[in-house]
């Protein structure tokens, strides 16, 4: 009775054997299979860039003064000629109106005498001492709070004039002796009025500077200062761009740039809630020097600068100051049989492909060409419409195996 049950249960053994052994004979793998079309494949790279204006004008101050108007907002449009600030030029004035005073005595002095000259000397040392005096006065009302600051500052102007004019007298009269011995008196006044008319032209010309206007119609931005604040000559107070032209300023590795050239086309590539948009682009301009520039990770880098031109019309869509990514295509090859490189798996002393003919998979010797980090060209080995399975570590496949594929 044992051994009947030993021959039935062996036999149920060879029978479930012998099913798996048909089954994998048989049975098909699904997958996924790539039907080899010619096709583009690329050699690209990505760096971010930053939108700017083409045209963009700093307004610079070119005096350092207190700003008193300010009729302009970030963001606000202007015409050409419109006044964007207004700076307070009081102290140029008096300066001009001093300098203009001298002119006018200077003039004159050709007429005068020496004892003309000690005159005028002492009636401005009077009026200094008096000068001197009144500040004293409106220093200690100061301190009491019986006087404002505009009176002590007024004050302290007057001394400063009076004391530089008597300076200037006392060097006119040393002068005047020394010319007068030398017989070079008309030389002399000559040279003073030329010096000093041409102090007055540079003041003039600073007070007229005073008003900064807008060079060119456009819109006000990077606004970076305030009614009563100190405008610093030199420093951009604004700057005006149009928005009728805009470009892409990035920094390539220095390694990269070499396989770049002017009116290479690129694409500009911004990212907004997720979605891409494309512009179209073209390389204007390659600086010839590379510049230090930090990384992301804080890692020094050597980069160039590259300037890129939107080629269609961007319709507003893009805002100066926002980033985008630039893709650069540095080779390219059309009508190629291009498979991705997770496909390739080593095989004898080269690289094969799995295909799949008449429904089974077969092992498919090929010779590789152009590749990029994802895909490569295969030069030998296939043709138009071979099929081949993506996934070369597929669990159960080998030579002869049924492949179907799971998209049709």
């Amino acid at each position: 009775m044992k051994t009947k049950w030993k021959l039935i249960w062996g036999g149920l053994a060879l029978s479930v054997i012998l099913v798996f052994i048909v089954f994998n004979l048989s049975g098909s793998i699904e997958t996924e299979l790539l039907e080899v079309k010619p096709s583009t494949i690329a050699n690209t790279f990505k760096e971010e860039g930053t939108i700017v204006p083409q045209i963009e004008q700093p307004i610079y101050p070119l005096i350092n003064a207190k700003i008193i108007e300010l009729p302009v907002k970030e963001g606000q449009k202007v015409e050409e000629g419109q006044v964007l600030a207004v700076l307070d030029t009081t102290d140029l004035q008096f300066q001009l109106q001093q300098l203009q005073g001298q002119l006018t005595s200077i003039q004159g002095e050709q007429t005068q005498t020496f004892k003309d000259l000690e005159l005028q000397i002492k009636q401005i040392e009077l009026d200094l001492a008096a000068y001197e005096k009144e500040l004293e006065r409106i220093q200690e009302l100061y301190k009491m709070g019986a006087a404002t600051k505009k009176e002590l500052e007024e004050a302290e102007r007057l001394v400063r004039q009076t004391a530089l004019a008597l300076e200037q007298e006392k060097e006119t009269l040393r002068l005047f002796q020394e010319q007068e011995s030398s017989g070079g008196t008309a030389r002399f006044y000559t040279g003073r009025i030329e010096a000093i008319e041409a102090q007055i032209q540079h003041l003039e010309y600073q007070i007229n500077q005073g008003t900064l206007t807008a060079p060119s119609k456009g819109t006000v931005a990077n606004l970076a200062g305030k009614i009563g604040e100190m405008a610093k000559a030199g420093v951009p107070l604004m700057t005006v761009f149009q928005e009728d032209a805009y470009q892409v300023e990035v920094y390539v590795l220095a390694e990269d740039v070499t396989f770049l050239e002017k009116g290479m086309k690129v694409n500009l590539i911004q990212d907004r809630k997720g979605q891409e948009i494309t512009f179209p682009g073209i390389i204007r301009e390659i600086s010839p020097t590379a510049t230090e520039r930090l990384s992301p990770l804080g890692l020094e880098e050597q980069r160039v600068k590259v300037t890129v031109d939107f080629t269609s019309d961007t319709n507003n869509r893009v805002i100066p100051g926002s980033k985008l990514d630039v893709e650069f295509t540095t080779e390219k090859m059309e009508n190629q049989l291009v498979v991705p490189q997770t496909a390739l798996f080593p095989y004898e002393s080269g690289s094969a492909l799995w295909v799949v003919r008449q429904g089974k998979a077969r092992v498919q010797p090929v010779t590789e060409g152009f590749a990029t980090n994802e895909y490569v060209v295969i030069e030998k080995g296939l043709e138009a419409g071979d099929l081949v399975i993506l996934n070369p570590q597929l669990e159960g496949l080998k030579e002869g195996k049924k492949i179907k594929n799971i998209k049709g």
